[in-house]
């Protein structure tokens, strides 16, 4: 069960597709912008890759669920709905700033190595847009699913961290809170009418 946990950590991190396109021939690429190299990094040794990569996928997907959450509070037709959607938001804003202070902490850089990509638990900018034009029923079906989605990917990622994948202890605390939570809030969206 750990080597699938951690398998499927890694496959969410390394099998996501870029939809980053090709320059068309004959056009001159682009100065290469400075950046700092991983040797370069300074990484605190308390972190592993596992933390690491676990860390640089949840900011980008609590982030992106946060825009979803935002339209569920406003064009929910279920009051139930807005307001578990403006709870959960709250959640999550207080977690994407730990994960940000574990960044800072473990010497990771600032940066988004998933921008752009499809990811389980994440919506793609056209399901976003798809989403903010529904309206009724039809939003908040579609809402629920996405979330319940996002939830539940969040709790087999940070079930790889508990379970031995992770070595970093405060890594390992916001993953036990994240499973506790998410797992509550799976139960409650479904109650949620």
């Amino acid at each position: 069960m750990k080597a699938l946990a951690c398998l499927a950590l890694l496959v969410a991190l390394t099998g996501c597709g870029s939809s980053v396109a090709a320059a068309p021939p004959g056009t001159p690429a682009p100065a290469p912008t400075p950046t700092v190299t991983e040797s370069e990094w300074n990484i605190d040794p308390s972190f592993n890759a596992t933390d690491l990569a676990w860390i640089e996928l949840m900011i980008p997907m609590d982030d992106q669920l946060l825009r979803v959450l935002d339209l569920g509070q406003k064009q929910a037709s279920a009051p139930a709905l807005r307001e578990f959607a403006g709870k959960v938001a709250a959640g999550h804003r207080a977690e994407v700033a730990k994960f940000t202070a574990l960044r800072t902490t473990s010497g990771l850089p600032v940066r988004n190595p998933h921008e752009g990509h499809d990811m389980p638990g994440m919506m793609t900018e056209p399901e976003i847009e798809t989403l903010t034009q529904a309206t009724g029923a039809s939003f908040d079906d579609s809402f629920r699913k996405n979330l319940k989605e996002h939830l539940d990917q969040t709790i087999i990622l940070a079930a790889s961290i508990t379970r031995g994948a992770g070595k970093s202890p405060a890594a390992k605390k916001l993953a036990v809170s994240i499973q506790s939570t998410r797992a509550a809030q799976v139960k409650q969206l479904a109650a949620v009418g």
